[in-house]
């Protein structure tokens, strides 16, 4: 590993569930209701990350919010150009 390691031990219970540590949890962006990937590389050794942090989730992000844009696109009219949309949302207001 490039990065120093920080080990800590603990115990898996009878049901196969593993307590992580809190520093680790802090120290890997880990928070309570969000959700996390474990994976298992070729030596056997497990990874658990947030899920999204990866080259491949910000590549699926990205074509999903693409795909959201191209649904939108060209569906809403407001009858103007930006400038006359924005002076009818603001009204004078001078910056």
């Amino acid at each position: 590993m490039n990065a120093s390691t920080r080990i800590e031990t603990g115990m898996m219970t009878s049901k196969g569930q593993i307590l992580i540590p809190k520093a680790i949890r802090n120290a890997a962006g880990l928070l309570p209701g969000q959700p996390y990937k474990v994976s298992l590389d070729s030596d056997g050794r497990v990874t658990v990350a947030p899920l999204g942090d990866g080259p491949a989730d910000i590549e699926m992000r990205r074509q999903a919010q693409a795909k959201a844009i191209d649904l939108l696109a060209g569906r809403f009219f407001f009858g103007g150009s930006t400038d006359e949309v924005m002076r009818e949302l603001r009204g004078n207001y001078a910056p």
